[in-house]
């Protein structure tokens, strides 16, 4: 695997580590089983540390505190809420885009290729 690709399926689940950690498991245990060789690069991604753990569950109980039933962050959660949910889908689309610059070089199969249109698919 060259450098340029590297970089970018690291950004890819640099990304989704820190957004979705469900959906880059799933991956990487696709990987694991269709692409043996690729998964030795990318297991350390499996794991989850115990302070992003923390956080994620942090972030979840301070987001549903409630003074008095109601909630402590009526509408600027909501609008926060969709503004990251916009930031992702555009950094989701940033990252298929740069697989896609990369496929374009790709005129036969390969591994690499199947690789990276499995990684483009499951984003």
């Amino acid at each position: 695997m060259n450098k340029e690709i590297l970089e970018l399926v690291t950004k890819i689940f640099t990304f989704l580590k820190l957004e979705d950690y469900t959906k880059l498991t799933n991956i990487l245990s696709i990987i694991e089983k269709e692409f043996p060789d690729y998964y030795k690069f990318f297991e350390i991604f499996k794991n989850k540390s115990m302070n992003e753990k923390v956080s994620g569950v942090l972030s979840d109980v301070l987001g549903t505190l409630t003074l008095g039933g109601t909630p402590f962050a009526l509408l600027g959660k909501k609008a926060e809420k969709e503004e990251k949910e916009k930031e992702i889908i555009s950094e989701e689309n940033s990252l298929k885009n740069g697989i896609n610059e990369i496929l374009k070089n790709y005129s036969d199969s390969s591994e690499e290729k199947r690789f990276l249109e499995f990684l483009s698919e499951k984003l």
